[in-house]
């Protein structure tokens, strides 16, 4: 038999324990969030699950920066991430 338990929670006290289930989850990710790795366009793009075309009228329209270094194209994971955080949705 399945142990099921329910339970009811306030609005306040079901977001306190999502914010510490992802707090939890962060600390577990390999990278940490503020770290200033470099990604490549290909993973950018997959990030968002969009075309390239996609990425770089964002770059144009200056949702996202780029970085070049010689002939290649980089983004900062940190920028990218937080612009996941301040556009949520917006993007796709």
């Amino acid at each position: 038999m399945d142990d099921k338990l329910i339970v009811t929670l306030n609005v306040e006290e079901l977001r306190r324990i999502i914010d510490e289930s992802l707090a939890e989850a962060f600390k577990k990710l390999p990278v940490k969030p503020n770290e200033d790795t470099l990604m490549q366009r290909s993973e950018v793009a997959k990030l968002f699950n969009v075309s390239l075309v996609t990425l770089n009228q964002w770059r144009r329209e200056g949702r996202i920066i780029r970085y070049k270094i010689k002939s290649r194209v980089y983004f900062k994971k940190s920028e990218i991430m937080n612009a996941i955080h301040v556009d949520g949705n917006n993007y796709k």
